[in-house]
């Protein structure tokens, strides 16, 4: 077939199109392949795959990983990071007996230490001393006086290095005594006798003393809110905390090394808590408390975070041990949960990743590198679950 297209020119050009070859062909192609996405349609409407209530309780049933107890060396030392807390402190309060408290002469700056019988200031002309805790004292006293509570205070006139009778009479060699101690502290008593002094005058103290951790300044007016001095009775110390498995391989007393910026300052351990449940952003587990010498050169600030790492002990003996994860505890203590064939699995564990278990008591005796050494009824091989 031909079509004829005429131009503007005298003569006419031919112009042929292609015939399709074998149309009858490609018909058949889209048929087929029309048919085709019609049966697969079809079949995607009415068939589904069976479903039983095994696969819809295998999908549900927990997967628990298991792992073996074996014997092996459990030594090495954790590292735990830990704060430093500020000590326990207290504030000298001085109140006048009539009229304002002023500041006239202060004896002791912060950072200093002071001890029973050292000055603590004077105070709208009052000196103030520390002695000795503890002092019974409740009135003033006078030579002449008796009582337990010159009997306290003869006592701690004695630990501060005057000599007295400590027969609670108030007598010659305790008013000599008194002189001294005010002479030393440069407040000499009046020269009448006899010798009077105000029982508020002595401030109890610890015989270690205790640290300035301020002090009001000379012509201050004290009030509750502002002490003559603030005293830290207690240093600093470094606390952290430790789950039941590492808690367990820490004991009062044990020697640990601090870790500072600017080195390491070695530690001893005072106290191990009790186990307490995780709070707010506390973790669960046991708070260990590490004493150290503050005044140490490198001694970390209150505040800053520091490592806290155990001293190194002699090479351990291969023990049983389980992976540190599958120790757990509760109010009875710590225990493992172990795989057990023979007996019942748990409600709602029926499946092969989760078979009998049953609890057994055990005792971490250290940790290390992820292990726990555990005594119990235990042994190598036993499967215990990890989670």
């Amino acid at each position: 077939m031909s079509t004829v297209i005429h131009g503007g020119g005298d003569h006419a050009a031919p112009v042929r199109t292609r015939r399709v070859a074998h149309p009858w062909r490609v018909a058949a192609v889209v048929t087929l392949v029309a048919l085709l996405l019609a049966a697969s349609f079809v079949a995607g409407r009415f068939f589904q795959p069976p479903t039983t209530e095994a696969d819809a309780a295998a999908v549900a049933a927990p997967i628990d990983v298991w792992a073996s107890a074996e014997e092996r060396v459990v030594g090495d030392a954790a590292s735990f990071a830990g704060t430093v807390a500020a000590g326990q402190t207290r504030s000298v309060t001085v109140t006048a007996a009539d009229g304002p408290a002023v500041v006239l002469r202060q004896t002791a700056e912060a950072g200093e230490t002071v001890r029973p019988g050292d000055a603590a200031g004077e105070v709208s002309g009052v000196t103030y001393l520390f002695l000795a805790e503890p002092l019974a004292l409740y009135r003033d006293l006078t030579e002449g006086d008796r009582g337990e509570d010159v009997a306290s205070l003869q006592r701690a006139l004695r630990q501060a290095g005057r000599w007295t009778a400590t027969d609670g009479v108030f007598g010659p060699s305790t008013a000599r005594a008194l002189r001294e101690q005010f002479r030393q502290a440069g407040s000499p008593l009046p020269k009448d006798d006899p010798v009077t002094v105000g029982w508020r005058q002595f401030i109890p103290l610890g015989e270690d003393g205790a640290v300035v951790a301020s002090a009001a300044g000379y012509g201050t007016t004290l009030t509750d809110e502002r002490p003559l001095l603030t005293l830290q009775t207690s240093a600093p110390t470094v606390r952290f905390t430790a789950d039941v498995a590492q808690a367990a391989s820490l004991a009062k007393g044990q020697d640990v090394q601090v870790g500072t910026a600017s080195g390491t300052i070695p530690g001893t351990i005072r106290s191990v808590g009790a186990f307490q449940a995780a709070q707010g952003t506390a973790r669960a587990g046991h708070e260990v408390t590490v004493a150290y010498d503050s005044a140490a050169d490198g001694a970390p600030p209150v505040g800053q975070s520091v490592t806290v790492t155990p001293a190194a002990e002699d090479a351990a003996a291969p023990s049983l041990a389980v992976p540190q994860t599958a120790v757990r505890a509760d109010a009875s203590g710590s225990y493992v949960l172990v795989q057990d064939p023979a007996g019942a699995a748990a409600p709602g564990r029926a499946s092969p990743s989760a078979p009998a278990e049953r609890r057994v008591p055990v005792t971490v005796e250290r940790t290390g590198s992820g292990w726990a050494a555990v005594t119990g009824d235990l042994a190598a091989g036993d499967r215990v679950r990890v989670s």
